[in-house]
């Protein structure tokens, strides 16, 4: 019952966001009767943080078990490993972005928490190889934060998009094809653009 209602919230929080959300729709879309949240969970709030948790727990759970594979690799094999593990991810769990869009529209103690337990540990994965990379001169002297937010938009608006990219294109954002297809682009795309350029 409660990964019902977690699952439930999650998706109710991802569409209307945290303040339009109603907990009688969750039970509703959970099939258990509305005290049976507060069983559960103590405020709408906490479980809006077990839901945005459950948004992310794939990529962690990935992390954890490819992390050891990065160790053996070069900055830049690593750094492409690492964006190809975020686009699948993205293409997978549309729902963690759009949990985080819904927080930066109304900044607050919730993006506050979003940051500090779920966007900074995954940043932190990345941020070192990047360093790593331009202190051994294979990754020219890039702006990180401009890079992080530039992968991000990259892959996040396109496996969002697709109400615009169908009839702009005919193509189906969520098929496999087109998800390969993307996370070849972005991989490409982003690895060549920092690779360090001969004098």
């Amino acid at each position: 019952m409660r990964d019902r209602i977690v699952a439930a919230a999650l998706q109710e929080f991802a569409v209307v966001g945290f303040e339009a959300a109603s907990v009688l729709r969750i039970a509703t879309a959970a099939g258990v009767h509305h005290p049976h949240i507060y069983y559960y969970f103590r405020s709408k709030e906490e479980l809006w943080r077990e839901a945005s948790t459950r948004a992310f727990a794939p990529i962690f759970e990935r992390v954890g078990i490819e992390s050891p594979k990065l160790l053996d690799l070069g900055p830049i094999e690593a750094c492409e490993h690492a964006i190809r593990t975020f686009t699948r991810f993205s293409a997978e769990n549309p729902l963690a972005a759009l949990i985080v869009t819904r927080e930066t529209l109304n900044p607050g103690s919730r993006l506050d928490w979003l940051t500090e337990h779920l966007l900074a540990p995954l940043h932190q994965i990345m941020v070192p190889l990047l360093e790593h990379g331009m202190a051994v001169g294979l990754i020219r002297p890039i702006p990180i934060p401009h890079f992080m937010q530039a992968m991000v938009g990259a892959v996040v608006s396109f496996f969002n998009s697709g109400a615009a990219l169908r009839p702009l294109y005919d193509i189906d954002p969520l098929a496999p094809e087109t998800i390969e297809r993307h996370v070849d682009f972005i991989a490409d795309l982003l690895i060549e653009g920092i690779k360090a350029r001969p004098a």
